[in-house]
């Protein structure tokens, strides 16, 4: 259940399911699905400890729950810009798709900066139990980015494509989850918290690293130890 989903529920309900969702979201994004207890949750949200298996189930559901109620509306704004630019009956620019794609994102983590903590934190995650999450959440039947992506790049190479893929989401959660990494080489004066600047510069970069064709591989010079060997081989034979 998300959001959107609960307008017909008493007050007194949506208040308290808010309450363990605002909770969790802010423990999981500072400590982690595995550094966080229910009972913590409970009692950042003011409640009782049977709020959560009687609103959510289990500790799992409210994780996967914390996610939706910021992917879904997420994934509803990209859907609702790219129709807008195929509704004016043309094919969209691969930064048109990009803008279309990030922008939401971009500002949305900005303007919640729990949840952008929190899916960075999630999404490098490597414990069996958050990977699996994360899969159950970001399903290929929920993603919109990969099948997007894929529409546009219809006839490149698929090992191709989902290399490229992968920088792609790299830079994404790079960029968003703002570690003060560049700062310490640029300088505190570095200013990553402006979403219109940072697409300034993160599109141009992914548009190009998406067209760019692979690197071809060409063998590494032979040692002259190689070469020596080599010729002997060669006059045995």
């Amino acid at each position: 259940m998300v959001d959107a989903d609960v307008r017909h529920l008493p007050e007194k309900v949506i208040t308290t399911r808010t309450r363990l969702l605002d909770a969790a979201e802010a423990l999981f994004a500072d400590f982690g699905f595995n550094g966080v207890s229910v009972r913590q949750i409970v009692d950042a949200a003011g409640a009782n400890l049977g709020a959560i298996p009687y609103y959510f189930g289990t500790k799992e559901e409210l994780f996967k729950e914390t996610l939706l109620r910021r992917a879904v509306p997420l994934r509803e704004e990209r859907e609702r810009l790219l129709n807008a630019i195929t509704a004016e009956g043309r094919e969209p620019t691969l930064e048109e798709v990009l803008l279309a794609m990030l922008e939401p994102a971009f500002r949305t983590n900005r303007e919640n900066d729990a949840f952008r903590r929190l899916l960075g934190r999630a999404s490098m995650d490597p414990t069996p139990a958050v990977r699996r999450l994360m899969l159950d959440i970001y399903s290929s039947n929920f993603m919109l980015v990969p099948r997007v992506l894929r529409d546009f790049f219809r006839t490149m190479d698929a090992e191709e494509f989902h290399w490229k893929l992968n920088c792609f989401y790299g830079v994404m959660l790079f960029v968003q989850a703002d570690t003060g990494k560049i700062q310490s080489i640029a300088g505190d004066d570095f200013d990553t918290s402006q979403p219109a600047v940072a697409l300034r510069y993160v599109i141009p970069f992914l548009a190009g690293g998406l067209r760019a064709s692979a690197m071809v591989h060409k063998p590494a010079p032979r040692t002259r130890a190689q070469r020596v060997t080599r010729s002997k081989t060669d006059r045995s034979s």
